[in-house]
């Protein structure tokens, strides 16, 4: 009996869930996404171009409303796999606030460190 359940039970769960393998001679049915034409998207590096001015902007605003990071001189490049950051700071602790700034976006970039101390 319990073979029996389980039987039915893995069943209905592949029903439900879509996991149904078609037929070697199955027709796909009108609705089948699989076969449906491909929708015209904006090319990637637009899609990139954007993210990045975004970042950068992002990133530029952090930068410049922080009163820890008075008197430093930081660059920030953003291309579409990295954060480079150059120029100079005035000490560790701006360093390190430079980059728990920049922590955030290593999800989608690298953090690419080229600070100097003065």
């Amino acid at each position: 009996m319990s073979g029996i359940s389980l039987f039915v039970l893995c069943t209905a769960l592949a029903v439900f869930t879509g996991n149904q393998q078609p037929s070697p001679g199955a027709q796909p049915s009108a609705h089948d996404s699989s076969q449906s034409q491909p929708v015209a998207q904006p090319a990637p590096s637009q899609d990139q171009t954007g993210a990045n001015s975004r970042i950068q902007d992002s990133i530029d605003d952090l930068m410049s409303s922080d009163p820890v990071l008075s008197g430093s001189d930081v660059e920030v490049a953003v291309d579409d796999h990295n954060v480079t950051l150059t120029g100079s700071v005035e000490s560790h602790v701006q360093h390190q606030r430079v980059l728990q700034l920049v922590a955030p976006y290593a999800r989608w970039r690298n953090i690419v460190d080229k600070l100097k101390l003065e």
